[in-house]
């Protein structure tokens, strides 16, 4: 997962969700049963969660925490940009790009807190979850065109 305008920061996804997607609609009675028919209003979609390996720095856990802190303080602070691009690739089976998913207007609404134990005998990486609400995605293929 990249996001434009963290260039250079890594979000090394464990598990991540393609968002749902969903169009409202009517029913219209009839004599025997509803119809179903499309409704004004255009399409829905879910939320982006992602899972990533948080970096030894703390570089991509504390990118997104800056990103929310600093949109949502005090106006005397110079926030960052609101909203940025992201592509997440998804890997074929020899990890080489396949398919390209493009979120448009992203920005996180939550990040989760990271768990230290010193007491735990194996060594497991440290995770935190972060959720986006976007405008719309679309999928690109390896050369970066529009399926």
């Amino acid at each position: 997962m990249n996001l434009d305008i963290f260039a250079g920061v890594d979000f090394f996804c464990q598990s991540v969700n393609l968002p749902d997607i969903s169009v409202g609609y009517a029913e219209a009675p009839t004599r025997y049963r509803g119809i179903a028919l499309p409704a004004s209003g255009g399409v829905r979609f879910g939320d982006l969660r992602l899972s990533f390996i948080v970096d030894e720095d703390l570089k991509n856990y504390m990118t997104i925490w800056n990103w929310i802190t600093k949109n949502n303080m005090a106006e005397e602070m110079a926030p960052d940009p609101e909203y940025s691009n992201a592509q997440l690739q998804i890997l074929n089976s020899n990890f080489n790009p396949n398919i390209i998913v493009i979120f448009e207007n992203i920005f996180p609404i939550d990040l989760t807190e990271l768990n230290f134990d010193v007491g735990d005998e194996q060594v497991d990486y440290l995770t935190a979850s972060v959720s986006f609400k976007f405008t719309r995605y679309t999928f690109n293929n390896k050369n970066n065109k529009r399926i």
